[in-house]
């Protein structure tokens, strides 16, 4: 029985593309790099804002990269960010049947906080955590370890939603099942490939499929 559920962030409950994109095309103009296309950012996000850096230029740049990103991405990570259809609306159905909530994301917290914050959807969740001091990055498991301890819930408990690849080795690692959402980096043909437990094209689909009355 589910009592948990752990989301993702990025592609899951919030399109934050546009203002990652926005503040990766200004740090790369700032190094005289080429910009990249909106799709571009979507396939390299999900791993972490150090990740996307060392994907994105020579590595070399990578520290200067960070500074100019973090800087930018200050400013666009609430205009450039909205939250997703039906999200809401399921929050609202889980908070209902009383079943806690967290977000695993490995964007640094503070930025997911303010997120979660602009939209008004922060007070559905009991805990944020993201790859800070002992806390690993995705897929290592001690980001949903962490977030399991703090609601007092078990592997078994804890559904993980997710919507790229990465997802699925991040719930394995930790043991907990997975249902996949076809709404970010990924399409369903490639969620589909690594068999999640379940797998959805909508966040509505998730209360009717996963959580019984």
């Amino acid at each position: 029985m589910i009592k948990a559920i752990i989301f993702d962030l990025d592609g899951t409950l919030v399109d934050s593309y546009p203002g990652i994109h926005q503040s990766l095309n200004e740090m790369l103009r700032a190094l005289n790099l080429p910009e990249v296309a909106l799709e571009t950012v979507k396939r390299r996000v999900g791993r972490g804002i150090f990740n996307l850096m060392q994907e994105s230029v020579p590595p070399d740049l990578v520290p200067r990269a960070l500074e100019l990103f973090r800087r930018s991405y200050d400013q666009t990570h609430l205009s450039g960010t909205s939250i997703l259809p039906g999200v809401k609306e399921t929050l609202e159905a889980l908070k209902r049947r009383q079943i806690r909530m967290a977000i695993a994301s490995n964007k640094p917290a503070e930025f997911t906080r303010n997120i979660l914050k602009h939209l008004k959807i922060d007070s559905f969740f009991a805990a944020v955590a993201g790859p800070e001091g002992e806390i690993r990055p995705k897929p290592h498991p001690s980001m949903l370890d962490f977030l399991m301890k703090s609601m007092g819930v078990d592997p078994q408990e804890t559904l993980y939603v997710g919507d790229m690849t990465l997802d699925s080795e991040t719930a394995r690692n930790a043991g907990a099942t997975l249902a996949l959402i076809a709404t970010g980096g990924h399409t369903k043909e490639e969620l589909e490939s690594v068999r999640p437990d379940y797998l959805f094209s909508s966040m509505n689909e998730l209360v009717k499929e996963v959580i019984r009355d």
